[in-house]
């Protein structure tokens, strides 16, 4: 039996991951904004891409093409990843003990 078998014969481990991938994203989102809501704006990128990959991962199955589905995961990857890399490139601004 290879593991394309065993996941057609049991629909619950693709369930079961993607119900960890939603958490993961979730928990992710929740940290970002937490972060952006502290000052560090460029964190809003990566909450929007966590909110566009939900839409691509829980929408996408039943209500749009496979093509939006791309779109909209991929999409909220890069987000993310632009948010989180804006960050470490830019910094949050120093303080008056920075500029000296």
């Amino acid at each position: 039996m290879t593991p394309l078998d065993a996941a057609a014969a049991h629909p619950l481990l693709p369930t079961f991951a993607l119900i960890g991938l939603v958490y993961l994203t979730c928990l992710g989102g929740v940290f970002a904004a937490k972060l952006a809501w502290r000052g560090r704006s460029s964190y809003w990128l990566a909450v929007l891409g966590g909110f566009f990959f939900l839409i691509g991962t829980l929408w996408g199955r039943g209500y749009l093409s496979g093509g939006a589905t791309f779109t909209f995961g991929a999409a909220g990857i890069v987000l993310a990843v632009f948010g989180v890399a804006l960050d470490l490139i830019f910094g949050q601004p120093g303080g008056p003990a920075a500029a000296e």
